[in-house]
């Protein structure tokens, strides 16, 4: 079925021409690379990230320390090892060495640290030690890594091993270092800053974890910590790992963590067990093909903290890749985890979700070359199973969810859809075929998201007809105001201690998804500080795309609260859901941004009456219990025309017919529905509003 939207506000007719609008949409105008992903396949073993400026740099093991670096997290540039051999040191503490393992990144006392361990496998005559470099990049000024040798090492006698090396800066402004391994524990020591070597204040060596029962064989390496909300988190790999090609199957690695108010410990898990005594929540175990997820590590990106870990492709290679995930907080701050990340940030994959299941067959991931990323979710059927999908929105707001969906039976499917705890019902009409996710075969929910941590969770409501589900993408409902600080990501930008998006020269941030249909005006200002020369631009889809608005620096007057404003030129992007990058050139030093706002609404000339009925909303379908899925568009649509007067919605179709007409209120919700077997009909009884007007046939 074609759906047709007609949007009226209380003061003027707007008809909106492209099928992505604001919540209304049955059909989007998004083009198949906003929707469909990949998995880049980075390879990778026991991998560590830092962020810098310009991107991300990465690192893993058995390969003299290759660096990789990226823009985008996403497309990845080798710059070949960084060193030629094993350090000669390395054989004084760890004779035989076979390798350089698990490096960690870190970003401490000005320069960029790669801590690493030598060893030789199975046995505990190891040794940790770490080289720097000004600059990350290579071919930028200060790029060099120099050797500073051992900072820590074991002997065959002592109860732990030196590997797996992992640091983080407590709350105080000290530093520490993780580590341990396979049968015997992870050990935490304090680090001196400045040196980089272990601290002459404390040579305490605090054990953290350790698995205690026969049953786990002590399978526990690969410590990870990092800082939130004022606690620790340590993220440790469980049971067997780096099996693969023909003995993936043998593999069983996966995450589990614990939090702790101080640094030291005791690491608690969800459940109160202590992880030095064989505590553990398990945050990440295999899935679908995705065998073996662990080795990771922690580490805090410009606007969230990120996990990169290893998994083993069992539809594929069969040998390691790496995922990056956001790490999602719940309210009282513990940890959940997130998607892989596949190229977008405002995107889920529902088969990576956290999928529970009533039975045994239910949840089945499934392959498809019409569903992003080759992968979607069969067997939504039974009571008690449930996908979970935690997302890092950076934005607070009213979004859209664009469920993408299946259903090819012959009657409605419904879905439990629970955001943040408050629950509607969705129901999903058929889409003619199973298997198959064209960009038509969707429908919009409406939500308010806030910042950080949002929690989805969807079951089906068993009613004789089913579906099948392959992505939901987050489009943020813009009417007058996007906060500079809700960006996705970016470069060169920050976030300052004030929680304040600053950007330099050169830098962009992107705002993924943005509902343009529902910006009410083209007259575009920013808040800024720090502004004398140089220009903002808001563009189009990349960072060198058509610009949207212009913005100079030059002519910021003072403004409220120790803001200036700047006058833009004339939006010119009006007209489905875009990316817009922020980008800056010729700024002279770094400029805050608050808000880009879209300041004022003009009036249509083809104005029609306020509706001003306070009266209630007639009641009229089933829509009450939550959104409505609409069915997929013909090609043909009917002719119709809208008119409000004194309160009264009138639809007039060209050439009279069976239509089916739904009243929608701003964000998407079906507040009344009629049948019309004619020409004509009327909603009455409206309150005060912004209604849209959709038909079906």
């Amino acid at each position: 079925m074609k759906v047709l939207n007609k949007v009226l506000s209380a003061t003027h007719l707007v008809n909106f021409v492209t099928l992505a609008t604001i919540g209304t949409i049955g059909v989007s105008t998004a083009t198949a690379a906003d929707w469909y992903a990949k998995d880049n396949l980075q390879p990778g073993h026991d991998p560590s990230m830092v962020r810098f400026e310009d991107g991300y740099a990465l690192m893993s093991t058995n390969n003299n320390l290759q660096l990789w670096t990226s823009e985008d997290a996403y497309t990845w540039k080798s710059h070949g090892s960084t060193v030629s051999a094993i350090p000669q040191w390395a054989y004084q503490y760890a004779p035989g060495t076979e390798g350089i393992w698990a490096p960690d990144l870190y970003y401490m006392n000005g320069e960029f640290r790669a801590y690493y361990c030598v060893s030789v496998f199975g046995k505990r005559s190891s040794a940790i030690g770490y080289t720097s470099t000004t600059s990350i990049m290579p071919g930028t000024t200060g790029y060099g890594w120099k050797d500073h040798g051992h900072v820590f090492h074991t002997t065959t006698s002592d109860k732990y091993n030196a590997i797996d090396a992992d640091v983080v800066r407590d709350t105080d402004g000290n530093y520490w270092m993780a580590f341990g391994s396979f049968g015997l524990g992870i050990q935490l020591i304090k680090l001196d800053g400045k040196t980089g070597y272990q601290a002459s204040d404390d040579k305490t060596i605090y054990n953290i974890a350790r698995r205690t029962s026969k049953a786990s064989n002590g399978a526990e390496e690969g410590p990870s910590l990092i800082e939130h909300g004022g606690q620790y988190f340590l993220f440790t790999a469980w049971d067997i790992c780096c099996q693969q090609g023909a003995n993936i199957e043998q593999t069983t690695y996966k995450t589990a963590y614990g939090r702790a108010d101080k640094v030291t410990g005791p690491y608690k898990d969800r459940g109160g067990a202590d992880m030095a005594t064989g505590g553990g929540t398990i945050l990440l175990e295999r899935y679908g093909r995705y065998v073996g997820p662990g080795g990771g590590e922690a580490f805090q990106d410009l606007n969230r903290v990120r996990f990169v870990h290893h998994y083993y492709d069992n539809a594929g290679d069969k040998y390691n890749h790496i995922h990056i995930r956001d790490v999602v907080f719940t309210e009282d701050n513990w940890a959940e985890m997130g998607q892989p990340f596949l190229g977008r940030y405002l995107s889920a994959e529902v088969e990576h979700g956290v999928l529970t299941r009533g039975v045994s067959g239910d949840l089945v991931i499934t392959s498809s070359k019409t569903a992003s990323n080759g992968e979607y979710l069969a067997y939504i059927n039974t009571a008690g199973t449930k996908i979970r999908l935690p997302m890092n929105i950076m934005q607070a707001g009213d979004y859209l969810l664009r469920y993408r969906y299946a259903n090819g039976g012959e009657g409605d499917a419904t879905h439990k859809v629970t955001i943040n705890g408050k629950s509607q019902t969705v129901t999903l009409p058929p889409t003619g075929s199973w298997g198959t996710f064209p960009e038509k075969s969707i429908v919009m929910i409406p939500a308010t998201l806030k910042r950080g941590g949002n929690f989805i969770d969807i079951e089906p409501l068993p009613n004789g007809f089913f579906s099948e589900l392959d992505r939901i993408d987050f489009l943020r409902v813009i009417r007058d105001t996007i906060p500079a600080n809700g960006f996705d990501n970016g470069i060169r930008v920050r976030l300052t201690d004030k929680d304040e998006f600053a950007i330099k020269d050169g830098g962009y941030a992107i705002f993924e998804n943005v509902v343009t249909d529902s910006i009410k005006s083209n007259t575009v200002a920013l808040q800024v500080k720090n502004a004398t020369s140089g220009k903002l631009s808001i563009r189009d889809g990349k960072k060198n795309g058509d610009v949207l608005s212009d913005c100079d620096l030059s002519t910021a007057k003072t403004a409220a609260n120790g803001w200036s404003e700047v006058s833009c030129s004339d939006f010119k992007g009006k007209g489905g859901i875009k990316d817009f990058y922020l980008t800056a050139s010729g700024n002279s030093g770094e400029v805050i941004v608050g808000n880009i706002m879209f300041k004022s609404s003009a009036v249509s000339s083809s104005s029609v009456a306020e509706v001003s009925s306070s009266s209630a909303i007639p009641v009229e379908s089933s829509s009450s219990a939550g959104p409505v899925a609409l069915p997929a568009p013909r090609a043909i649509a009917p002719k119709f025309s809208v008119r409000v007067s004194e309160g009264v919605y009138s639809v007039r179709f060209k050439e009279s017919g069976n239509h089916r007409v739904y009243l929608l209120n701003s964000m998407g919700q079906i507040v009344s529905t009629k049948n019309v077997n004619g020409a004509e009909v009327e909603f009455r009884n409206l309150p005060k509003g912004r209604y849209i007007v959709k038909t079906l046939f």
